[in-house]
């Protein structure tokens, strides 16, 4: 059962990554819309983290729920370009860079195996990775590409990385 959630969660997250690159390739947007996209990605990958994780640690799912829900927002803020927030655009590249280090030390807390582990390694890489792009790159393509690339391999590890539960089922 564990097993078909995490095949779910693995290509959910796989499919997310792919079109956060893809996406830029499509069409024209502005920086703001493409941040919205990517933030509103990472908050759908969050939540859907956070009821996976919540049978394991409660705690970290609450952590996960809150953090898309206000992932969601923000992204929202910014694809929707609502004025009255337009003051947090200049802060968007750091938002979506800690964004990503807070999932990487998230599951680096709260994780016990080494998929959770290695997820949270690649989201603080990703993250500090994010901030340092963004302040010395101007295309947002290069942006994109790691917030796919870090969903992307997150759902990999998702498929094919066994935890002890998945291998050897508690014997009841």
């Amino acid at each position: 059962m564990n097993e078909g959630k995490n095949t779910l969660i693995g290509i959910l997250a796989i499919i997310l990554g792919l079109v956060v690159i893809a996406f830029p390739l499509v069409s024209v947007l502005t920086f703001s819309v493409l941040m919205g996209l990517g933030i509103i990605f990472l908050g759908i990958w969050f939540l859907v983290q956070s009821f996976h994780i919540w049978e394991k640690n409660l705690a970290a799912g609450i952590a996960d729920l809150l953090l898309g829900i206000i992932a969601i927002l923000f992204g929202i803020v910014f694809l929707g370009d609502v004025p009255a927030f337009e003051f947090l655009t200049f802060l968007g590249l750091y938002i979506v860079g800690l964004f990503l280090i807070i999932t990487g030390l998230m599951s680096l807390v709260s994780g016990k195996d080494l998929k959770a582990r290695g997820i949270g390694i690649l989201g603080i890489i990703f993250g500090i990775l994010y901030f340092i792009l963004g302040v010395y790159v101007a295309n947002p393509f290069f942006l994109a590409v790691i917030i796919g690339a870090f969903l992307i391999l997150a759902g990999i590890m998702e498929i094919f990385i066994k935890t002890p539960e998945e291998v050897e089922p508690s014997k009841k």
